[in-house]
């Protein structure tokens, strides 16, 4: 709710907040998600986190007036496929759930992606930040974007 807030504090003040824009306005194309972390910590939560990103994509959406914005979501970095177990692996399972391509919500087919970032994180875990390893950032952020541009062009 809070994320919500600040986000429309924002945008019904873009014009404000965006001098340099004015009069252009925006158009809201795409989110990005690279959360789940304090989640695995409470197996409930972790039980509940796919229902829960399913509801967070579909909630997005509509609340910022957005139907046909993208959504990039990106795996805990320190969480690997063929290893995960516990409330890890039910996140993990979750967020690949969601990718537009496994066929499981077939609602988010061509506009829901989903990046595995195992293999671009540099070390540490989520909870230390990835202890603030910057290329581990970088690597997930270009990925997250790559993901994106090819959901914004496969219109």
């Amino acid at each position: 709710d809070d994320c919500f807030q600040a986000a429309h504090e924002v945008l019904d003040n873009f014009e404000q907040q965006f001098p340099h824009w004015k009069g252009r306005g925006y158009e809201i194309t795409g989110f990005g998600w690279w959360q789940g972390d304090k989640d695995r910590y409470n197996t409930a939560h972790a039980q509940r986190y796919e229902q829960n990103l399913v509801h967070l994509i579909q909630t997005l959406r509509r609340e910022f007036k957005a139907p046909n914005a993208k959504f990039v979501c990106a795996t805990l970095g320190q969480t690997e496929r063929e290893t995960a177990e516990g409330n890890e692996k039910l996140i993990l399972e979750a967020q690949l759930a969601v990718d537009g391509t496994s066929g499981k919500h077939p609602e988010f087919k061509g506009n829901t992606a989903t990046v595995y970032t195992h293999p671009l994180s540099q070390g540490g875990a989520s909870n230390s930040h990835y202890n603030g390893n910057a290329q581990t950032y970088m690597d997930v952020g270009t990925a997250m974007g790559e993901a994106m541009i090819h959901l914004l062009k496969a219109k």
